[in-house]
């Protein structure tokens, strides 16, 4: 065989099927060990906030625009798995005053250490037609299959870590972003926050749908006042909606996958229909909500996961008296804490979902 075909040979017998062995074991490992990565996690982000402040105080830095956690694909070849952990000021890329320091992420990309090891002794029954470097360019196309753990731990620390004193006091710029993604290029944001209070009459006003339907994501909605924001077909991905007031809002056939909503009161509210893969309800007031047809699918195509490692939170949620029914794909929901008395559930989730005792007396299992 030519090395095209040889290349194609390779990588359906050995190198997907190990990328998929060591993205599942990965998988397990992110579970299981989650507590203590987010902890890690925690970690890192004070250590730079402390960065930051010590150079503020001398006067070294201006105040924070962006914080970037980075993976470096060069790195990932040297098999070394620290992101880079830079603070800008406004100005992004145009600020030339160095905040860095590093977080370990070998926790998520140690695997690909052991593919390079098997790979290159499974490369040498081509008889020369697959180079080390064919292997390089793989394991390199593979990176956004491990990053997107590194993502989700993040995201699920993200609402506690901006809660550190260390990070309240360093001094910010008028809007802060926090993001993740390749160094120097494609990112995504974690957290977005504004100094200046918004506008809920403004919000209201850009939410509201257009003739076009364009997407509104990845912003902050935080402390608003939004009652009875009636919203069809929107595309709301990565939202934070935490601490808003949105009694009685109803939310039909949205797409709301990774936003979040502690805190937030949506008594009386409405999800009908809606995508919620990695939605946050952590805290938040939802009693008498209707989740009637709404779904929490994961993404898993080709090695992808994300969104769905971070599951639906509902911990500590008010859950009295809603509606559940018709749901589809809720396999990993979380409701440690959460007051359920009266919500309606179909019988079919009372042995899938680990609920208390309490929990489980309190609630309506339907047909």
């Amino acid at each position: 065989m030519d090395k095209q075909e040889a290349l194609q040979h390779f990588k359906e017998h050995y190198f997907i099927p190990m990328l998929e062995i060591q993205l599942d074991t990965l998988e397990a490992k992110f579970y299981r060990c989650q507590a203590q990565l987010i902890s890690d996690f925690k970690k890192s982000f004070m250590d730079l906030c402390i960065h930051i402040l010590s150079m503020q105080q001398q006067g070294h830095k201006e105040p924070i625009g962006y914080i970037h956690y980075s993976f470096l694909r060069t790195q990932i070849l040297e098999q070394s798995y620290f992101y880079m952990v830079e603070a800008y000021s406004a100005e992004w890329y145009e600020d030339n005053s160095d905040c860095k320091l590093t977080y370990d992420a070998s926790w998520a990309y140690a695997p690909m250490s052991i593919m390079i090891e098997t790979l290159e002794q499974e490369r040498k029954i081509y008889m020369g037609a697959i180079s080390p470097a064919d292997i390089e360019r793989l394991l390199l196309e593979s990176t956004p299959f491990f990053h997107q753990f590194v993502n989700s731990i993040m995201r699920l620390a993200m609402a506690e870590v901006v809660q550190i004193p260390e990070y309240q006091t360093i001094y910010k710029a008028g809007r802060l972003l926090i993001r993740t993604g390749e160094y120097r290029d494609i990112s995504e944001n974690l957290y977005v926050e504004d100094m200046e209070p918004l506008r809920s009459d403004e919000v209201r006003e850009q939410l509201m749908p257009t003739g076009e339907k364009e997407p509104f994501i990845y912003e902050n909605l935080k402390l608003l006042s939004l009652p009875h924001l009636h919203l069809m077909e929107k595309d709301l991905r990565y939202n934070d909606f935490s601490h808003s007031d949105l009694r009685g809002s109803q939310f039909h056939s949205c797409i709301l996958m990774g936003s979040r909503w502690q805190q937030a009161n949506v008594e009386g509210g409405s999800f009908q229909g809606c995508l919620l893969s990695d939605a946050d309800f952590r805290y938040s007031n939802l009693k008498g909500a209707d989740f009637s047809g709404a779904s929490g699918q994961s993404y898993r195509e080709h090695g992808h996961r994300m969104p769905g490692l971070c599951g639906l939170r509902f911990e500590h949620a008010n859950l009295d008296e809603t509606d559940f029914t018709n749901i589809h794909a809720f396999e990993h929901v979380y409701f440690e804490g959460a007051s359920m008395r009266g919500t309606k559930i179909p019988q079919k989730f009372q042995h899938l979902w680990k609920l208390s005792d309490t929990q489980r007396q309190s609630i309506v299992w339907m047909e």
